[in-house]
């Protein structure tokens, strides 16, 4: 279903304003954290392992980065605890999720290393639950997933994509449910919008003042979302 551009809150930055955003590889993560940092959030990057991601864009003037050295939940609680106590409470989290680079167009494809990638941000969320809400009291407090599909969230049978990041729908939308102060968002965007665009669309989300619609996609038509309908059964 075809939405209308959101309209734009400029909504008071919680006390805990540092923003914590994932590094995709591309130059998508320095156009976000470029815009976010001009809209007086703190923000710092979390580095997945470069066995996971392995290509790293030049970070802007005053954003931070923060590295990752292996896949266990005990690395990631080390350099969480870091960031509060360098950096001070994380207000907002957005996880970028890099296009896939292991399609396969005669079978269906899990890619070891994006499976790692949502295992962190399920573990992401759990360590994220008391900074987050705590943050919600004083302002608008964002958990954002920003997933690379197709815009369309799969449905637009015109660009190959892993169907693994999908899982950042259920997990946001169970988020939306649990964490009731907190502002829930998962995005799909297509991999044909160029890094500007999507970093405008992320942004553009996260200060929609409607906090009804938990899913958007966006391609080169514009943003949707799904609307159930009813159809008859053959």
């Amino acid at each position: 279903m075809p939405l209308s551009t959101p309209d734009f809150w400029e909504f008071p930055l919680p006390e805990s304003r540092t923003c914590l955003l994932t590094d995709d590889g591309s130059s998508t993560t320095n156009k976000l954290a470029q815009m976010l940092t001009e809209r007086g959030w703190q923000v710092v990057v979390l580095s997945f392992p470069p066995n996971i991601i392995a290509d790293r864009q030049p970070l802007p003037q005053g954003v931070n980065r923060i590295m990752l050295n292996d896949s266990s939940e005990e690395q990631l609680q080390q350099q969480l605890a870091i960031i509060s106590d360098t950096y001070g409470s994380i207000g907002s989290f957005i996880h970028l999720h890099p296009v896939s680079q292991q399609l396969q167009t005669d079978r269906v494809s899990y890619p070891k290393s994006e499976k790692s990638i949502l295992k962190y941000v399920f573990l992401l969320a759990k360590h994220l639950k008391q900074s987050l809400n705590s943050a919600a009291q004083t302002g608008r407090s964002s958990f954002l997933t920003v997933a690379r599909l197709d815009g369309e969230f799969g449905l637009g049978a015109r660009i190959d994509f892993s169907a693994l990041s999908g899982g950042l729908f259920g997990l946001t939308k169970t988020l939306n449910l649990e964490w009731e102060q907190v502002f829930c968002r998962a995005i799909d965007l297509s991999p044909e919008l160029n890094a500007e665009a999507m970093a405008h669309c992320i942004l553009s989300e996260m200060h929609d003042p409607n906090s009804l619609i938990l899913e958007v996609g966006y391609n080169l038509q514009g943003r949707v979302t799904l609307a159930c309908k009813t159809a008859a059964v053959a």
